[in-house]
């Protein structure tokens, strides 16, 4: 029985790492250039009622990226808005506080 429970427990911490891992992996892999097909959607008295296909693609394909997109100057200010919350439920996208982004202490 505890060769039973030694096994469990070491398949558990070798899952838990493999997360972990795919987790800052993606977090490396984070492009903001590709939330740039967003912006039009931010754009002053923009009436776009839902973002286009290719930007919600786009942002779809990077999963947890918002934290790293808000630490772009070019593009902070639209993804640190409230209508960021609106794009990522439109999208079907997490979109974080930006309080809860690590380091975040507002746009340039």
């Amino acid at each position: 029985m505890n060769t039973q429970h030694a096994f469990v427990v070491a398949m558990s911490v070798v899952a838990i790492t493999l997360m972990v891992e795919m987790h800052l992996g993606m977090a490396v892999d984070c492009d903001s250039s590709k939330f740039e097909p967003c912006i039009q959607y931010f754009a002053d008295g923009a009436s776009l009622p839902t973002p286009d296909a290719p930007c919600c693609e786009n942002i779809q394909g990077q999963p947890g990226c918002y934290c790293e997109y808000i630490k772009d100057p070019k593009i902070c200010k639209y993804v640190a808005s409230p209508r960021a919350k609106e794009l990522g439920t439109a999208c079907r996208v997490e979109t974080p506080d930006p309080s809860s982004c690590p380091g975040f202490t507002g746009c340039p």
